[in-house]
């Protein structure tokens, strides 16, 4: 097991003759990582505007990252982020559904560690499975559920050409390899969100505040009604292939796949939008696996709400930022 170290910081306050220990960062994460609503909506109303939330994304530490390497075929390494490598999901990962793999699982350490980030540790995982020359480098959740033998999956990437491939995709399934759209709501949508209940209008005001009017919806028979045309992209989602040849020049001088301002929310949709834009070359692969909706960090109106902070930095990347994908994106979507 190789420790990462945990960068958490904390600034001292003197206050009669009293050395204090005190952070606002510490004090605004306990309210964000909260399960009580009414905690997350007094994070979301500590700050006066959108720039000063993501102030605070930028400056909130990434925990620790304990590294579990389990032996195997290094052709094709597997770097799985777990809160728990003894836990059921990270069980099920190396004795059944990526057995015989290289496996690389990136614990984030405290159970639960208040300052887990999912992108960070993949990009931890990426960087020590990139050490071993692989072909591939799968990026999964740990809470996935098997369907093909991993067999299926060795065989169909060996019929691949990981120097001409940005990445690979399966058969869809309900959180990874689908494609959504990126897009801007239409008026009638924000008047349907107002009718549907308190938690909605909830979000509206959220959304206001941060100025967020991008976003990846489902799919539905309200599509055409309720959003314009939008971005076309492969949501990665829980599940990722990519070829190392693409992995060792986007992260080469310190770089990272997965921006780590995001914070366990919205991290894959931005890297699906500026693979989209980037013009990623994609391959597919006739293999199936399964997810779990949301089994590591739930499906609560918690979780919802914590969610909108990625929104907000994504809106704000697009609108702001002198990236050249992002300003890309916000051109294709002010042409509809």
């Amino acid at each position: 097991m190789i420790p990462i170290r945990n960068s958490r910081q904390r600034c001292s306050l003197e206050h009669n003759n009293s050395a204090l220990f005190f952070s606002l960062v510490d004090y605004r994460n306990n309210l964000f990582t909260s399960n009580n609503p009414n905690k997350i909506m007094e994070f979301y109303n500590s700050f006066e505007s959108r720039e000063q939330l993501i102030q605070w994304m930028k400056e909130r530490p990434k925990g620790v990252s304990h590294i579990h390497e389990v032996e195997g075929n290094k052709d094709i390494i597997v770097v799985i982020p777990t809160a728990d490598y003894e836990g059921k999901y990270a069980r099920n990962c190396r004795n059944n559904i990526f057995n015989g793999l290289h496996m690389i699982f990136i614990e984030s350490g405290e159970n639960p560690d208040p300052y887990f980030n999912y992108s960070h540790n993949c990009n931890v995982g990426i960087r020590k499975a990139l050490e071993y020359n692989p072909e591939w480098v799968v990026v999964s959740n740990d809470d996935m559920n098997k369907i093909d033998d991993i067999s299926t999956l060795v065989n169909a990437l060996s019929n691949l050409d990981n120097k001409k491939l940005t990445m690979v995709l399966t058969n869809s399934a309900s959180y990874h390899s689908i494609s959504v759209k990126f897009a801007e709501p239409r008026k009638i949508f924000y008047a349907f969100m107002k009718i549907r209940g308190r938690k909605y209008r909830i979000k509206l005001t959220l959304w206001k505040k941060f100025k967020i009017k991008f976003f990846l919806p489902s799919r539905g028979i309200l599509w055409d009604i309720f959003y314009k045309k939008g971005v076309d992209c492969y949501s990665i989602a829980s599940f990722g292939i990519f070829s190392a040849e693409f992995l060792k020049v986007f992260i080469a001088d310190g770089g990272n796949l997965l921006d780590e301002q995001f914070i366990n929310a919205t991290e894959d949709i931005d890297l699906s939008l500026k693979l989209t834009i980037g013009r990623a070359d994609y391959g597919f692969v006739n293999y199936n696996i399964g997810n779990y909706k949301n089994g590591t960090l739930g499906a609560t109106f918690s979780k919802e709400l914590r969610d909108i902070a990625g929104d907000a930095l994504l809106n704000y990347l697009i609108s702001n930022s002198n990236d050249l994908l992002h300003k890309a994106v916000k051109d294709r979507i002010s042409k509809q």
